[in-house]
């Protein structure tokens, strides 16, 4: 009966029954029971609401879901003993959510494709509970039929635990089943990351592709994260400085706030750390009751409890993140992209446009990963500071101070690092910008032999550029300096401002091992914010200066199209990108004519028989400046030939491109029957890809026309020489064509799309006359394909030999004031630039053989099989799994082994430093134990002293690293890439994409100047010191050494299975943004032909395509090393786990000084640990850019052979003469 009148009291301890360790069972049933059980039936309704309303049934019913039906009605419906006041409304609560959970699981089942969360949670919890609730029961003793039947329902409970989690993607429909496994993983499979183990079972066994990776989910989505923030930047104000920030948080404010919740979970389960550090120690300490066991078996429970909690809730944040970071990088590459589509040709810069879409979204990356922990940061530096204060009294004001000085140096240097980084990124958007140029231009640098000269020039701008980040590589070691400072210098000053105010008052209250260790540990947990604060603030702010950059992009002045764009009797401005091309292609050329001409019947009435009027037009590049062209007047006749002539200079081109809407309307109008324009620059536009790629681009595919239009433009006998005809590489900018072949190539694009209005800027000015006039009358001769079309065109020429092929001419004398027109006898007799030019008569006879026969035009040998030259992104390299150790010595030997080696020992020493005061505090605590305060000033010197050797050292080592270091590396592995592309044979470049080349000297080069040298700096540094703790914690609990072998085997076993996976996620990550850069870059660089055409949204979409492509490694690389942390975190928790075991145990036989020592540093190695695995995939993670410069230098073909050995005498050349002599000449 006292055990009955117990249980009856809230308690929640039972202090005389049961030996005291034990709630009481009213306790259990008001808090434990009754309130999981009220929310539950307050959710579950509003659940099956939502399912019923928002969703489609997306299970079908099935065997399993009557059996976990069946499982809740048996867990529901077992007897209840009635023990206490509360029994009778804990059973009848019960009653009533096992009716709502019936209904919840079936719903939840059949029209949800994860497994129910509200459910999941609930059994977890409630077995929990229960499982505390049985024990009491039977530990009652006398009324063992209900802790029976407590347990058994316990048991079932587990079981449906264990049912309810298990995906359902085999039971759902089709339509779902193709869905990510991380939708529809349970939420348990989220928090241990279970749902990536398909792709480490994959990563492990074989060699990934990105296609065969998860897909992603609608919330990565492009398009969609696209929309998002470009709705919200439409309404936003764009006159603060953080405008564009403040709109992407705004935008991903759930998926940012939603980190909070267990960002927070974490820091309680952080700081349960000291106080099971002093109640271990003081249960230690207390040996001479045996009765207390329980209490020992409730520490490991706690322990488990405690770094379990740590494990999940640092996996979650963390990864929640990374979803955000991976959502705001799809917002903010769509929407520079949009914006770099929409500005006008003057301002479109490919090197600037591309610095903002990789180095400053890699900065922005950087940033967020820790930017949820600035604020922590100052929440847990509050707490610790609490902490402290309640062992250590007003002492806790010292680490105050020192975290107040770390803060303020480190904003003092924030202030810095804005200006810093964007001179940085200027030198190598300079940089970046001439090698671009020098890749697009590779085969007139060769032929002009400015390879030296250039390479010159592009060395110097990166000893520039080397030179101007040293200053912001100095300030990220006064930072590391500053974060050091207070962790190393404040317990040094606490322990001796307690010691000394301690002993000045008198009395016992001196450093024991308990307030020593518990401070210590407290200690620790005040470093990690302190360093982490400074190091998150300086992301923090680098990012920030990011999205200034990139503001400031998007608030770039777009495009003007002063055109008006008549529509029938309707007009417009000419924004407008429908196609004017007819749905289905027909089935002749005579069919299209007739309905073409069915169009133009609709808008010929509005500009009188004319599809383009200009009326006293003035045009220019700048509104500020005079007008190129003014007092411009003429017309453009539908579906006639239009030349446009006049000296060089006079500005025909800026006239065409007035046609296009490209140029600014300063005065006058311009007035046209369609917006959508076939056009040709003077300098030929390509795409990287195939001919055919290039011809056809974005619009429909029709075969018999495609082979037409070869015909015409006299490309057919080239391509009947290719092995692969026209699926030959073309190279970045059509770099394998000839001049003349790249104009016929850009013709045919621009004949093949037909559309109504042609422009065309010079292109017979790179053909042979031959070529020139065969292509001529094969598309404007009398039955030419353009002819039949009915097609007006408007071609600017610097040849007069057409003139009298012109149906009307306009004709600009060169003063950029006003012009004449007309047609060419019309202006051959009257006093003008036409008249004063020696033009023959029109000869529209034209025999197709001869011209064929006869042609001169090159052949298209320089169009070389893709499969010639791979790019190391296509080769099948094993290294991507297995890693290679020769990387690590090819990187070092770049540096030099002498740095090296000091780098090492300063590292070391720096190590020592910093782990063995540890042992120092506990000989110190030793000795007060003994005679308190005695000796103080010798241990107190000591402590100083190594301190301040650990902060020598660390500037040692890390000014080894970043600032002499660096330097050696860079221009090492720039010099070499920069030899082998320039030494490189043309057919290299044919069959390598100029985005892969410059991705080589961007992101290669920007890991390898900042994030390698980095990684390589925090893997060596924990791995010493994981070692030193790992000794310490050995030396405290030496039966844990044991242990230490299995852990290590196990712990080889992950990391072996990860890394063979990630550095395949890796490389794919890399490589992905390749294609994506070149699209930018091409995009950029083609922008008045692809609004032209009307292909805007065409190239839009496959910028999506591609963007979601880059996603999906991306994501899964961060989503990886959240698994490992979280692996790892199991292992510290089987580690602290054993020491508390071992010290329970072999209580009285373990020191309890060492203890401490063990205690401390299981802390310590919990975060090393996760750290060391971090940091040393990310090193293999970044290695792989050394890898991949060590591939490209090494594999790429030199056009110095060996044999080329001979040396031109002296004199030579004696004569300016070049004489072929049976000559065979290729790129193969």
């Amino acid at each position: 009966m006292v055990s009955l009148s117990c249980d009856d009291s809230f308690g929640p301890y039972a202090g005389d029954c049961r030996g005291g360790f034990d709630f009481t069972l009213l306790f259990e049933e008001s808090i434990l029971t009754i309130p999981i059980t009220a929310l539950v039936l307050l959710a579950a309704p509003c659940r099956v609401l939502y399912l019923l309303h928002k969703n489609k049934v997306k299970v079908d019913s099935s065997r399993w879901l009557y059996c976990k039906l069946i499982g809740f009605l048996i867990s529901w419906t077992r007897p209840s003993a009635v023990a206490t006041r509360a029994s009778l409304p804990t059973a009848a609560l019960s009653f009533v959510t096992s009716i709502s959970l019936l209904c919840l699981s079936y719903v939840e089942h059949v029209y949800s494709y994860r497994p129910s969360t509200v459910l999941i949670l609930f059994l977890l919890f409630s077995a929990l509970f229960d499982a505390t609730r049985t024990r009491t029961l039977w530990l009652q003793g006398y009324n063992r039929p209900a802790a029976i039947t407590a347990l058994i329902a316990t048991v079932i409970k587990i079981v449906m635990l264990a049912v309810e989690a298990i995906e359902k993607r085999r039971f759902l429909r089709p339509q779902y089943r193709a869905l990510p496994p991380e939708v529809t993983g349970s939420v348990l499979s989220h928090w241990f990351f279970s749902w990536q183990i398909p792709l480490f079972r994959a990563g492990y066994s074989k060699h990934l592709e990105i296609e065969t990776l998860f897909p992603l989910e609608k919330h990565f989505k492009s398009l969609y994260l696209q929309q998002l923030l470009q709705t919200a930047w439409a309404k936003a104000s764009r006159k603060g400085s953080h405008v564009l920030m403040l709109t992407v948080l705004k935008t991903l404010k759930w998926p940012t706030m939603s980190i909070i919740f267990p960002r927070l979970c974490f820091i309680g389960f952080t700081f349960c750390q000291p106080f099971l550090i002093s109640a271990t120690l003081e249960w230690a300490e207390n040996d001479s009751d045996s009765d207390d066991m329980n209490q020992g078996y409730g520490l490991i429970g706690a322990w488990f409890l405690v770094f379990m909690g740590l494990a999940v809730t640092s996996g979650q944040y963390q990864h929640l993140t990374y979803r955000a970071i991976t959502m705001a990088r799809g917002q903010l590459v769509s929407i520079l992209f949009d914006k770099a589509t929409d500005i006008s040709i003057t301002a479109a810069d490919p090197s600037a446009a591309l610095t903002l879409m990789s180095a400053d979204i890699e900065r922005i990356d950087t940033g967020w990963r820790t930017a949820h922990d600035v604020w922590a940061n100052l929440v847990e530096i509050v707490i610790a500071v609490y902490l402290l204060g309640r062992q250590l009294g007003i002492a806790c004001l010292i680490p105050v101070g020192a975290a107040i000085f770390s803060i303020v140096g480190s904003v003092i240097a924030v202030s810095f690092v804005m200006a810093r980084q964007a001179a940085w990124l200027e030198a190598i958007e300079k940089r970046i910008s001439v090698t671009s140029q020098m890749l697009g231009s590779m085969k007139g640098v060769k032929m002009c032999g400015l390879t030296d000269v250039l390479s010159t020039r592009i060395h110097a701008l990166r000893n520039d550029e080397l030179r101007i980040s040293g200053k912001f590589r100095r300030l990220l070691i006064w930072n590391m300096v500053l974060a050091y400072l207070a962790p190393i210098f404040a317990p040094v000053l606490t322990f001796a401002t307690y010691s000394l105010v301690a002993r000045s008052r008198g009395g016992d209250n001196n450093l024991d091992i308990n307030r020593m260790f518990t401070s210590l540990s407290l200690f620790a947990l005040l470093n990690e914010p302190i360093s982490s604060f400074v190091t998150s603030l300086s992301s923090l702010m680098g990012s920030v200066g990011s999205f200034t950059r990139i503001q400031a992009f998007l608030n770039t002045d777009i495009r003007v199209d002063g055109r008006i764009i008549s529509h029938g009797n309707k007009s417009e401005g000419s924004l407008t990108t429908k196609s004017l091309r007819s749905e289905q292609e027909k089935d002749s050329v005579s069919s299209e004519k007739d309905s073409n001409l069915q169009k133009d019947s609709l808008f010929v009435n509005s500009l009188d028989g004319n599809c383009i009027v200009v009326k006293t037009g003035a045009f220019g590049y700048d509104t500020t400046q005079k007008p190129i062209l003014s007092d411009i007047t003429a017309q453009v006749p539908l579906g006639k030939l239009t030349l446009v002539v006049g000296p060089v200079g006079s500005g025909k081109s800026t006239l065409l491109r007035a046609f296009l809407g490209e140029v600014a309307v300063m005065a006058g109008s311009i007035q046209m029957i369609n917006s959508e324009i076939a056009y040709c620059d003077q300098t030929p536009w390509h795409m990287n890809g195939t001919v055919r790629d290039s011809i056809i681009a974005f619009s429909h595919v029709d075969e018999r026309w495609y082979q037409k239009v070869l015909q015409a433009c006299s490309l057919t006998e080239d391509l009947a020489q290719l092995p692969k005809g026209d699926l030959s590489k073309i190279g970045s900018k059509g770099i394998v064509l000839s001049g003349g072949q790249s104009q016929r190539v850009s013709l045919a694009r621009a004949v093949y799309a037909q559309k109504r209005i042609i422009i065309l800027d010079d292109v017979f000015s790179g053909l042979d006359m031959h070529t020139e006039n065969a292509v001529f009358h094969n598309l404007l001769g009398t039955q030419g394909l353009l002819r039949q079309l009915n097609t007006t065109v408007v071609m600017a020429t610097s040849r007069a030999n057409r003139l009298s092929y012109a149906d009307h001419i306009i004709s600009l004398d060169g003063t950029g004031i006003g012009c004449e027109q007309g047609s060419f006898d019309k202006l051959t007799n009257a006093d003008n630039y036409v008249s004063r030019l020696a033009v023959a008569s029109a000869n529209w006879t034209f025999n197709q053989a001869t011209a064929s026969s006869t042609s001169t035009e090159p052949s298209v040998d320089a169009l070389v099989d893709s499969e010639v030259i791979l790019s190391d992104e296509a080769k099948d390299d094993s290294g991507r799994r297995t890693g290679d150790m020769a990387i690590y010595l090819y990187y070092i030997r770049a540096i030099g082994w002498i740095p090296s080696l000091i780098f090492v020992f300063a590292i070391c020493a720096f190590i020592v430093c910093q782990s063995f005061p540890t042992i120092w505090l506990n000989w110190w605590a030793a000795a007060n134990a003994k005679d308190p305060f005695a000796r103080l000033g010798y241990y107190l010197g000591i402590y100083a002293m190594l301190g301040g050797l650990a902060i020598i050292f660390l500037v040692l080592s890390t000014w080894q690293m970043i600032v002499t270091m660096v330097p050696l590396s860079g221009n090492s592995f720039h010099q070499s890439l920069l030899k082998t592309v320039l030494n490189a044979p043309m057919s290299f470049f044919a069959a390598t994409d100029a985005g892969v080349t410059i991705n080589r000297f961007s992101q290669d080069l920007q890991l390898v100047d900042m994030d390698l040298p980095l990684s390589a700096l925090n893997t060596f540094a924990t791995f010493v010191l994981c070692i030193a703790e790992m000794v310490l914690i050995s030396v405290g609990s030496y039966y844990t050494a044991i242990a230490f072998p299995f852990l290590f085997a196990a712990l080889w076993i992950v990391q072996h299975t990860y890394l063979r996976t990630s550095r395949q996620l890796r490389f794919m990550d890399l490589e992905a943004k390749s294609p994506l850069y070149a699209l930018f870059t091409e995009s950029v660089a083609g922008l008045a032909t692809l609004r032209a055409f009307g292909w805007r949204d065409a190239l839009e979409k496959k910028h999506h395509d591609l963007l979601d492509r880059s996603q999906r490694p991306f994501y899964l690389l961060y989503a990886a090393q959240r698994w490992l942390t979280l692996v790892l975190d199991l292992f510290v928790t089987v580690i602290a786990v054993l020491v508390v075991v071992l010290v329970t145990q072999l209580r009285g036989v373990l020191p309890t000084g060492l203890i401490g020592v063990a205690l401390v540093n299981i802390i310590q190695f919990s975060q090393h640990l996760k750290l060391l695995m971090t940091f040393w995939t990310t090193l293999e993670t970044h290695i792989g850019a050394i890898s991949r410069i060590k591939s490209f230098t090494s594999d790429t073909a030199s056009e110095h052979e060996p044999q080329e050995k001979e040396q031109p005498p002296s004199i030579w050349p004696s004569k300016g003469q070049i004489v072929f002599d049976n000559v065979s000449a290729g790129y193969t």
